[in-house]
């Protein structure tokens, strides 16, 4: 299984329901663990939490038996913090793991869970897309030709919709499974609200009382309200912008110490993007970013980056190496103090502006993030 697709469609779950009374048992081998203590741990209060452990034997095998019923819920069998594997299950369940120390996740055989198996499943189906966009974003970092650098980033795209279809396929038969709740955190809810709902409302019955339910139900919820009033969005703290108000005016040196203005490329639809090159989640977007820039480009539309990095040198390299091809780039270097951040009520990063071609905003923060930019664009340009 891929780590980092375990890690992602765990953040945010809480408790689920559905108790029994009958007493499970977790048990199997795991080879190179002998006198370590594994553990149970369960999500209480957004933080996992130990229930109950035991002593890993000489022979490598253990015997689990939990001192409560366990309520139908996400858990994890510990040896590190790095080194756990992911259960999905309750009392009436009898467990048992055969794995090694240092690949649990990886390599360990599962029987008697018929959730966790699910999950599991999934997982390595979605590995191989994981592989695909982790290679080519290695590549991206030394490759030098333009042409090969933007396959690398269409192929990280195309990794990307690969995967969101393989989820929205499997969520249309399993959509009522404890394990879509993970699941379906893969996509994005302001782009797949409607397969947001449906998983809701399938699950409903059985976790609807959970507080991961509610949470995300609330979060659902609360991107439909902002879908139907988009005129009302709510300006972040501080900030001067809101929709179909004027973009303050940006006026800032490029990489080359040339003074760049936002209100020159007034007659365009322009994104305005902060971001930095110390920003892990602003460097991941940046190849959608890219793609819709390439696709739109040539009907008017251009990308105005306003970096918050603090030194120049990390700054530019960033822009080398993710391809940010277009040339309004703007830094005052000043990190969090940047006069424009503070304009514009940036607290948090990425934060993009959409701007028309009258220079007024048209949309800004979550809304037009990932694959909600270019069905803003779509609309636009009508294509």
């Amino acid at each position: 299984m891929n780590n980092k697709l375990v890690l992602s469609i765990l953040v945010g779950l809480f408790s689920m329901a559905c108790s029994s009374n009958q007493a499970s048992v977790i048990k199997g081998k795991i080879k190179g663990a002998e006198g370590q203590t594994v553990y149970l741990e369960r999500l209480v209060n957004n933080r996992w939490g130990v229930s109950d452990s035991t002593v890993v034997g000489s022979d490598g095998s253990f015997n689990l038996v939990p001192t409560q019923a366990m309520e139908l819920d996400f858990y994890r069998l510990v040896l590190t913090n790095k080194d756990f594997i992911i259960l999905v299950t309750d009392s009436t369940e009898q467990i048992s793991i055969d794995g090694e120390a240092g690949s649990l996740n990886l390599m360990a055989k599962v029987e008697g869970s018929e959730n966790t198996t699910l999950l599991r499943e999934f997982e390595a189906s979605c590995t191989p897309m994981f592989d695909k966009e982790e290679a080519s974003s290695i590549a991206l970092q030394t490759e030098t030709s333009p042409e090969r650098q933007a396959q690398l980033r269409s192929d990280i795209v195309a990794a990307r919709k690969e995967r969101s279809d393989l989820v929205k396929k499997w969520l249309e038969s399993n959509s009522s499974t404890p394990a879509a709740l993970a699941v379906v955190q893969m996509l994005d809810p302001r782009a797949e609200s409607n397969t947001f709902r449906k998983v809701l409302t399938d699950i409903s019955a059985s976790m609807g009382h959970s507080m991961h339910y509610k949470l995300l139900k609330q979060q659902v919820d609360r991107i439909a309200l902002q879908g139907q009033q988009p005129a009302e969005q709510e300006a972040p703290p501080g900030s001067k912008i809101s929709v179909g108000q004027p973009a303050p005016e940006i006026s800032m040196p490029n990489p080359d110490g040339k003074v760049m203005k936002l209100s020159d490329l007034k007659g365009k639809v322009v994104l305005v993007d902060f971001w930095a090159s110390w920003c892990g989640p602003c460097r991941r977007e940046n190849p959608n970013v890219v793609a819709v820039y390439e696709k739109y480009k040539k009907d008017g539309f251009e990308v105005f980056s306003v970096s918050l990095d603090k030194t120049a040198e990390p700054w530019k390299e960033a822009i080398k190496k993710d391809g940010l091809i277009w040339k309004n780039h703007v830094s005052d270097l000043q990190f969090w103090n940047s006069k424009a951040a503070a304009d514009y009520g940036v607290h948090s990063i990425p934060f993009p502006v959409l701007v028309g071609k009258d220079g007024k905003v048209i949309a800004y923060g979550n809304n037009i993030r990932g694959e909600l930019l270019e069905a803003n664009l779509k609309q636009i340009f009508g294509r």
